[in-house]
């Protein structure tokens, strides 16, 4: 089984877009009451997303039939 070293410079990336679009669509009431923003629900988000991103390549890195994430790895390919 390869474990994959994950690029940290690319997940922050990945989280900090997902974390403001989530706000943004919060506070314009996509997801609740609009003008307001759930701190508790973006931090399970921001603290879960890394961690499901990184078993998600994982699986990817070691599975020949998925292209994996070249992007959230580090390699030197």
């Amino acid at each position: 089984m390869r474990l994959p070293v994950p690029a940290y410079g690319a997940y922050v990336e990945f989280v900090v877009t997902v974390l403001t679009t989530l706000a943004v669509l919060q506070y314009v009431g996509v997801f609740g009451q609009s003008g307001s923003i759930e701190i508790t629900s973006l931090a399970g988000v921001g603290l879960s997303l890394p961690i499901c991103t990184y078993f998600q390549t994982v699986v990817c890195a070691n599975s020949p039939w998925i292209s994996q994430w070249d992007r959230m790895v580090q390699d030197d390919r």
